[in-house]
C-alpha cells in the first residue's frame, strides 16, 4: 500500500487553470483539501494504489482543491455494491475477476475513502456527513465510456464499523460482506501480517491491545471486531463466504445486477481465478491453516463465525 507522501509524488497543477475534472481522481484529504491525481487508464490492478504507483512518472499530475470542487464533476454512476470484507478472505479476487469486465468501474480500497472516514471521525460537521462521502465516492465513479454501466467498491476491512454512513449515503446500495474461518484468516496474516493486525498502524482499531507481544492474539482481537460489525449490520449485507468463490459472483452476484457473461468473459474471469488475486504472474494454491488455534480464536471469533454462517445459511 502506497503512503501519502507516494499519494501525492506527482507534478503540481494549480486548481484554476483547470476547465474540467475529468479523468481527475480523489486520492486523499490533506488540510481539510482533496488531492487529485491524473489517471487515463482503467482501474484494473489489484489494488487502487497500484495503478497510480504503475503510472509513467511523467504522467503523474496532482491537484489540490476545496472540498466543493467535487460539484464540478459531472454525475458519476451509482454504485452497484460496496464490498466489506474481513481480509485474506477473497475480496481482492473478487474485485480482480470483476475488472476483466470492461463494463465494470471497479476501485479496490481507494485511500481517499479511509482518509474521509479519520476526517468524520475527529469533524463530523466538516466532514459534510454522508453527503460528504457521497459525493466522493460519485468522484471515485466517473463514466468514461459509455461502455461502462457498473461501478463496484472495494473497502479497507476495518470500515464494516463505519457501515451506517454509507447506507445513510446510499441506502439503495448493495453491501456484501467477504469472510472466511478464522483460523485461515489468522494463518495467512502470520505469514505476512496487513496493516490492520499490527498494533498502532490503523487508528480506528486503537482500542484493541496487545500482550506481552502476542501478535496473533491481537490479530484474533481485530478479526473479531470485524465479524461483531457485520453481525450489528447483518441485515443490510449479504453474506458471502470464502467458500463461494468464485462461483458465487457469475451464478448469482452478477445476475442480481443484471449482468449475463458471455462465454469468453466467463473463460476471461475463470482465468483469472487460475492465478494469485495480487500477482498474476503466481498460480493461485489453496492454502491450508497450519498453525494452532488461539484462545481467542476459539473462546471468541469462532461463536461469531458460526453465527454469520447461520445467517448465510438461512438467507439460501
Amino acid at each position: 500500500m502506497l503512503n501519502e507522501r507516494q499519494l501525492l509524488n506527482g507534478q503540481a497543477v494549480a486548481k484554476d487553470t483547470l476547465t474540467s475534472l475529468h479523468n481527475w481522481f480523489p486520492v486523499t484529504l490533506q488540510d481539510r483539501e482533496i488531492v487529485w491525481r491524473h489517471v487515463q487508464d482503467r482501474f484494473t490492478a489489484s489494488f487502487f494504489t497500484d495503478t497510480l504507483q504503475q503510472q509513467d512518472p511523467a504522467q503523474r499530475y496532482i491537484c489540490r482543491t476545496e472540498f466543493d470542487w467535487l460539484k464540478r464533476l459531472e454525475p458519476g454512476l451509482m454504485p452497484s455494491a460496496f464490498i466489506f470484507h474481513t481480509s485474506r478472505c477473497g475480496s481482492t479476487l473478487l474485485t480482480q475477476l470483476l475488472s476483466t469486465l470492461s463494463c465494470c468501474i471497479v476501485m479496490s480500497e481507494p485511500p481517499v475513502i479511509d482518509a474521509f472516514l479519520r476526517f468524520h471521525q475527529t469533524e463530523p460537521e466538516s466532514s459534510g456527513g454522508s453527503t460528504g462521502l457521497r459525493q466522493l465516492i460519485l468522484a471515485l465513479g466517473q463514466q468514461r465510456s459509455p461502455e461502462e454501466t457498473h461501478f463496484f467498491i472495494k473497502l479497507d476491512s476495518w470500515h464494516t464499523q463505519f457501515l451506517p454512513i454509507f447506507r445513510a449515503a446510499f441506502p439503495d446500495t448493495p453491501c456484501w460482506f467477504l469472510y472466511r474461518e478464522p483460523e485461515a484468516v489468522l494463518a495467512s496474516h502470520r505469514r505476512q501480517r496487513g496493516p490492520q493486525m499490527v498494533p498502532g498502524m490503523i487508528a480506528s482499531l486503537a482500542a484493541e491491545t496487545l500482550e506481552a507481544g502476542d501478535l496473533d492474539g491481537y490479530c484474533a482481537k481485530v478479526l473479531a471486531g470485524f465479524f461483531e460489525a457485520a453481525l450489528a449490520n447483518v441485515e443490510s449485507l449479504q453474506l458471502i463466504n470464502y467458500r463461494q468463490l468464485p462461483d458465487i459472483l457469475w451464478q448469482g452476484l452478477l445476475p442480481r445486477q443484471g449482468l449475463d457473461c458471455t462465454s469468453e468473459q466467463l473463460a476471461r474471469m475463470r482465468q483469472r481465478a487460475g492465478f494469485h488475486a495480487k500477482d498474476q504472474a503466481i498460480r493461485f494454491s489453496a492454502d491450508t491453516p497450519t498453525i494452532s488455534s488461539h484462545p481467542i480464536l476459539q473462546q471468541r471469533v469462532a461463536p461469531l463465525y458460526e453465527q454469520l454462517e447461520q445467517h448465510r445459511n438461512g438467507d439460501q
